[in-house]
């Protein structure tokens, strides 16, 4: 297609640009030509004129009509193509080259009316301009030019010294075949400039083709077979490259690219097999903490147990004590060594998206802290929440630790109140509390594993939950922040894709 063809594109502008110079070259020289006709023909009028006046001079002092007459007679015979008209101040035709206007008025001569208001003008200011006037009579093209006859001492016996202009001499040339030639002239020059422009176009179109199109064709097809080669560890092989213009310059760079891209490539494989083999020891080492190290956690807690029920009333308070912590310490060790396993797993995981209301996620995990909201009176507040394109199961994962370090951490507050919502401005969805909250110097402190702001005593849990919220949440190309201060709560941001 034309869009997609630069060649094509090159051809259409290149023919355009030449067309329109060569059309401004046409149109200069037929005006350079036309002004050059203009002028040749006022040098001859003037010539012309200079001749018929020195002519007719001694005729007109001696009163001589019929000389006069028969000398324009004459000049028409050598140049048939000039016309010669005398006339009074009254534009009356006295003498002429053209019998059949003799004693009439020029205004029936002439249909161009400027030189006539030209000659008025004249005659009046005895002063005549030098202009060159046109007209078309009977299908063809006429310069005209006016010459004024002043009176002189030999025209006083016949007309008196009271007038300074006696009348005026006026030529009328026929320029037809001057401006027939300057239209065969103007037609070879069309002629030789298509054949001109077919022949630059045929020339570039050559040149275009061989030089750029094919080798820009060639490296295209070469970029595109780029990915699939890298895939295949079949790298581009080095063409000779022998050109030295920006083609070349190119088809260099895109080697060196190619070269590079297979060798980052190439490394990125080797990273990502000794990442695969890192996550799959990884897995194993996670398996065998499970499986060893519950069997112990089990022996601990049921012995632990078995003492209490079993020898309770032998046992002092002090040792009663001692295995309940023993017993709590099991549990512990249990829920971390549930919540490292779950950590593992979800950068593991496969992510499966589709659009779910953020809301009814949200209510769901409500769920399962309804009996801390209804024991606690906690005031839960949920504001407009937009679809999210989510994997639903991590999500709910996300939003279950997020709200329960809501509630866990407003329990000593004497109205929690936790609210949910949508900051347009931030383009996150916000969980706030109006808990124990946090110094901003610690922020990022407690979205890294393990890491705790309080005492176990203080606050149940493992130091997890909010590694897990940020890992969920950059597993969705998004991103999670908090805001807080000491004794006014937190709020906690997260940023997913919205629809």
């Amino acid at each position: 297609m034309f869009s997609n063809s630069l060649d094509r594109k090159v051809l259409v502008v290149l023919s355009i640009s030449v067309a329109v110079i060569t059309a401004i070259i046409i149109y200069l020289t037929n005006q350079r030509l036309s002004r050059e006709l203009s002028d040749e023909f006022a040098a001859d009028s003037r010539e012309t004129m200079s001749v018929i006046a020195a002519g007719i001079r001694q005729s007109m002092a001696t009163g001589n009509s019929d000389l006069i007459q028969a000398q324009l007679l004459d000049i028409k015979n050598e140049n048939n193509d000039l016309q010669l008209y005398i006339c009074d101040t009254s534009l009356n035709v006295v003498f002429s080259s053209e019998t059949g206007s003799l004693k009439k008025s020029l205004n029936t001569e002439f249909s161009n009316r400027d030189i006539l208001d030209a000659l008025r003008t004249g005659f009046m200011t005895s002063d005549m301009s030098d202009a060159i006037f046109e007209e078309q009579k009977d299908g063809k093209r006429y310069f005209m030019h006016s010459h004024l006859m002043p009176n002189s001492q030999e025209c006083y016996r016949c007309h008196g010294s009271a007038a300074k202009v006696l009348g005026a001499i006026v030529l009328r040339k026929s320029e037809d075949r001057k401006y027939t030639a300057i239209s065969e002239l103007t037609k070879s020059n069309i002629v030789i400039s298509i054949l001109g422009v077919l022949s630059i176009i045929f020339l570039s179109h050559f040149l275009i083709t061989r030089l750029i199109s094919r080798p820009v064709r060639a490296l295209a097809q070469e970029i595109s077979d780029l990915p699939a080669k890298i895939t295949d560890g079949r790298l581009i092989g080095s063409t000779d490259i022998a050109r030295d213009d920006e083609i070349g310059e190119l088809q260099r760079a895109f080697h060196n690219m190619a070269v590079e891209l297979y060798e980052k490539n190439h490394s990125l494989h080797k990273a990502n097999l000794d990442l695969a083999n890192a996550n799959k020891e990884l897995e194993a080492f996670a398996y065998s903490v499970s499986h060893d190290l519950r069997a112990p956690l089990r022996n601990i807690d049921g012995f632990s147990k078995i003492l209490l029920d079993s020898f309770a009333d032998q046992l002092p308070e002090k040792a009663r004590h001692y295995l309940g912590r023993v017993r709590n310490g099991t549990v512990r060790m249990s829920n971390l060594i549930d919540d490292i396993l779950t950590f593992s797993r979800i950068g593991r995981a496969d992510l499966s998206y589709r659009k779910v209301s953020a809301e009814s996620i949200i209510r769901g995990v409500l769920e399962n802290f309804t009996g801390d909201i209804e024991k606690r009176n906690i005031s839960v507040v949920i504001r407009d929440l937009p679809d999210i394109n989510c994997d639903v199961t991590l999500i709910q994962s996300l939003f279950l630790n997020i709200i329960g370090n809501a509630i866990k951490y407003s329990r000593n507050v004497e109205n929690p109140e936790v609210v949910i919502g949508y900051d347009r401005a931030k383009h996150a969805i916000y969980v706030k509390d109006n808990g124990v909250g946090f110094e901003m110097q610690y922020h990022d402190k407690i979205f890294q594993i393990f890491q705790r702001l309080h005492l176990p005593e203080e606050y149940e849990g493992t130091g997890i939950g909010l590694a897990i919220v940020k890992r969920i949440a950059e597993r969705h190309h998004g991103k999670v922040w908090a805001e807080s201060e000491p004794g006014h709560g937190s709020t906690f941001y997260i940023d997913l894709p919205i629809f």
